[in-house]
């Protein structure tokens, strides 16, 4: 491990920039909406058009790693990432920037993927250790984007400079990237599509695809709309919002490292019972309760609630002997669909209904989520322990 040290390190740079375009939108959408002529439902079209790809583009992935190779692969996906990124901020059409948006969306589920899998083959050795710090990067990523997008705005900074700025910053990490030399490293069979046909006859993984696509879409919504609940209903700048919203991904962050330990002692049925309490709780009392301290405190609320859902609930699947590769791969797409439905659905809601309504419909998706994990999911599946080394994958790939 300490021989690729460098190697490993740069391709975190790379997951850590893919991250910070997953949450940058957030504090940007109105923005970027009003420059199109949408109101906050058309904005939210964004994040449908950002995630749509996704869909398809998660199945087609380890079909590309083992066409390029691995390094080629996360080479040509940084450069097309970039390109794309320069060229969204430079759009004058609606339908050109949603089509470059869904670009940038594929290739950050595809920098995710490679870079996960480079990890992977150059630590070997103690790859659970390893994809852990690694996500710790994905972490700081999410967090630096919501805060680099709202303290642009701050300053008076129009959505494309930002786009713009981040584009080169990409082309910077691009170039390190590719002039650094890494050892060949073996390309593994993800899973046929026989094995993809398989699982989704299984209709006891149902509940499952159901949970993860409330999960991921509610927490698109709760997270991509709650910085514009807190400049249009709250009255806060700009900063301040993106500083609310990194809270949460911060929060979830850490909530994620406790939940891999309690996973050994509760069973997921338990865990994820008592994280919807909790985020549901807290949404609540943000958006019902009129204190400032309460609002803050029930943001770090949300962050612990959402934090340790969708491995759990991922994980669950997992443990029955099937393809974990063609296994993840469902479980991606059903996510991914979820962030392509519900934050578009929750902005309309929005609009018509105003964004207090709208937070509270993303509530209402982990009441749903929290029901089917609890009466719906098999027992068998959610109500073990889950002590060996599946979970801790779940947990990695997220």
């Amino acid at each position: 491990m300490k021989r690729y040290g460098i190697q490993i390190f740069m391709t975190r740079i790379c997951i850590c920039v893919f991250a910070v375009s997953l949450t940058m939108l957030a504090p940007l959408i109105v923005q970027i909406g009003a420059d199109f002529g949408l109101g906050l439902g058309g904005s939210g079209f964004l994040f449908t058009a950002y995630y749509i790809s996704n869909v398809f583009f998660c199945l087609l992935t380890p079909r590309l790693i083992r066409l390029l190779g691995k390094k080629r692969a996360l080479a040509a996906g940084l450069i097309v990432y970039g390109v794309s990124t320069l060229c969204f901020s430079q759009a004058r059409s609606l339908v050109v920037a949603c089509v470059l948006i869904s670009v940038m969306g594929a290739l950050a589920t595809f920098i995710e993927a490679v870079g996960m899998d480079i990890i992977d083959s150059l630590a070997s050795d103690a790859a659970a250790s390893n994809l852990t710090v690694t996500h710790a990067f994905a972490g700081i990523g999410c967090v630096v984007g919501v805060l680099y997008a709202g303290t642009m705005l701050q300053y008076g900074m129009s959505w494309r400079i930002i786009y713009l700025v981040f584009s080169l910053t990409v082309g910077v990490v691009t170039l390190l990237y590719c002039v650094m030399r890494f050892p060949e490293m073996p390309v593994h069979d993800a899973g046929s599509l026989r094995d993809l046909t398989n699982i989704l006859k299984k209709r006891s993984f149902y509940p499952t695809f159901l949970a993860l696509f409330l999960y991921v879409g509610a927490e698109g919504a709760i997270a991509g709309w709650m910085a514009t609940y807190m400049t249009k209903q709250l009255g806060y700048s700009a900063l301040i919002a993106a500083a609310g919203t990194s809270v949460i991904w911060f929060t979830l962050t850490l909530g994620r490292m406790v939940c891999a330990r309690l996973v050994v002692h509760w069973s997921v049925r338990r865990i994820v019972s008592m994280l919807t309490v909790i985020c549901v709780t807290a949404i609540l009392c943000a958006v019902l309760l009129p204190s400032a301290l309460t609002f803050w405190v029930a943001l770090v609320g949300i962050g612990c609630g959402m934090s340790g859902m969708w491995p759990l609930i991922a994980s669950t699947p997992l443990q029955t002997g099937n393809n974990g590769g063609s296994i993840m791969s469902i479980i991606l797409l059903f996510g991914y669909f979820g962030s392509s439905v519900i934050p578009y659905l929750v902005g309309l809601i929005g609009d018509a209904l105003g964004m207090r309504t709208a937070i509270l419909a993303g509530a209402l998706c982990f009441v749903l989520m929290g029901l089917t994990v609890r009466y719906l999911i098999p027992h068998h599946l959610s109500d073990r322990n889950h002590q060996d080394k599946k979970v801790q994958y779940a947990f990695e790939e997220r």
